[in-house]
């Protein structure tokens, strides 16, 4: 068998994915420009490219494309791109010599822009030139159909180096793509596959009859995510469809001022990131006159399955969601931290998280109507917006040499969401990326400022 069967996780990221919806997470980093650059100062792009096709062969998927079933008939399947093309992925580009700040932000939102071509593997590296200080940015694009925010960290760390001078890679081994399977084989295989799942679900109401407690525990989280879902939150101004156009900000907080924030308060680093977003959010709409008493916005929180022995090559989605309330009512900042942590140290014992994940399984369970139950279900979830945090390496990344000084996540929107906060740590910072429509936030940097500014305020607060 010349193929792997996405999923149903990683499928759902290929089926929600509209023309102006493009499903890709990605990064915007910035690295030293000198080991980079040649004798005459241009990037040394084929040294760049061999680099990374040096790596490939460790993270398999980089050369794999999807190939759907005939007829919708199942999952579709990751199968080897025998016109794989290194070229192709790893790109250069620039801007108009010295590019700042936001003309690298305006670059990076029309790249994120374009939806990834289906008929390569899911992945684009580019590099950009002509940036002021002499450093060169570097812009990742993987859809999400590849994996969460944790593996694509894990990918990022296989094509970087711990040092600056690492020992010279092996010679990758050769590499000889399979065939692909038939549309024919394929329909057959998938088709086959649905017939067993009788079988399973016999073996699975043997081992309920035996202890039904597992079962009734799935069943209920179920029914309690689904229940929650009927309940809609007000809705906030980016609340609207999207268009096929992003605006791109970032932020930067020192770890050590977030970490003061979680000592002094006794929270979680992430209940400390989901207060200062709540903070920049509540100063948005007061601007454009949207506060009113008992607000509260709904932020979904991705939830890592992710065990400690998945990670370097083991790609794919293993992450689930809860939805927190933001209390952007609440003037006071230690109070709506308070708010916070009360709500998710809740949720992380409410069952949420299994039950949205046996949600997405029940959907993928009837193939002619996947596509369309998977698309409902991800626009039934109460939410104004998506907060996700990605614990990233502790310590400098390098490059050909070349340190990674910066690095800004990208996560995707959709329509009725049209909002999105990620962040990653490195090297001592919380870096943010917020991702919203082009033209439904024209302002996204004043939500960029107010991030900073709040990590500030709740540690000042009394």
């Amino acid at each position: 068998m010349h193929y792997e069967r996405l999923t149903a996780l990683d499928a759902t990221f290929l089926r929600i994915e509209t023309s102006h919806e493009p499903q890709h997470v990605g990064s915007l980093s910035l690295l030293e420009g000198a080991p980079l650059r040649d004798g005459s100062g241009r990037i040394r792009i084929d040294d760049l490219r061999a680099h990374v096709a040096r790596r490939v062969h460790k993270v398999p998927r980089l050369r794999h494309k999807v190939m759907e079933v005939p007829y919708d008939q199942g999952r579709p399947v990751w199968i080897d791109d025998t016109g794989f093309d290194i070229e192709y992925h790893v790109r250069l580009t620039a801007l108009p010599r010295p590019g700042d700040d936001e003309q690298l932000s305006a670059l990076m939102g029309r790249l994120q822009s374009l939806p990834l071509d289906r008929a390569r593997p899911l992945w684009e590296m580019w590099f950009v030139d002509g940036l002021a200080a002499d450093e060169v940015g570097l812009i990742i694009k993987t859809h999400h159909s590849l994996g969460d925010g944790i593996a694509n960290v894990d990918l990022a760390l296989t094509l970087i180096d711990l040092e600056p001078a690492p020992a010279p890679d092996d010679d990758p081994p050769e590499w000889h793509p399979r065939p692909a399977p038939s549309p024919r084989r394929l329909l057959s295989d998938s088709i086959a596959e649905q017939w067993s799942s009788p079988l399973r679900l016999a073996q699975s109401a043997v081992r309920t009859v035996r202890d039904p407690r597992p079962a009734l525990t799935t069943t209920t989280n179920a029914l309690r995510t689904a229940a929650s879902f009927l309940s809609k939150p007000e809705s906030a101004p980016w609340n609207r469809p999207v268009s096929a156009h992003r605006r791109w900000v970032h932020a930067d907080v020192p770890l050590d001022l977030a970490r003061a924030v979680k000592e002094q308060r006794s929270v979680t680093l992430n209940d400390a990131v989901l207060a200062a977003c709540s903070g920049a959010l509540r100063d948005y709409l007061i601007e454009h006159g949207e506060v009113s008493d008992g607000r509260v916005l709904k932020a979904m929180v991705p939830v890592s399955l992710r065990n400690d022995d998945e990670h370097g090559d083991t790609l794919g989605n293993r992450v689930s969601l809860i939805v927190v309330d933001l209390p952007v009512h609440e003037p006071d900042p230690a109070t709506r931290l308070a708010q916070i942590h009360a709500s998710t140290t809740e949720l992380k014992g409410s069952g949420l998280v299994d039950g949205a994940h046996t949600i997405t399984e029940i959907a993928d369970s009837i193939p002619p109507l996947a596509t369309t139950l998977t698309r409902f279900v991800s626009r039934q979830i109460p939410m104004n917006l998506v907060i996700t945090n990605i614990p990233g390496p502790p310590i400098p990344l390098y490059l050909l040499g070349a340190q990674v000084l910066r690095t800004y996540p990208y996560v995707e929107v959709i329509d009725q969401e049209g909002l999105t906060i990620a962040v990653v740590s490195y090297e001592g910072h919380l870096f943010f990326g917020i991702t919203s429509d082009r033209d439904v936030v024209p302002d996204l940097a004043d939500i960029a400022a107010g991030i900073e500014h709040h990590f500030t305020a709740l540690l000042d607060t009394p």
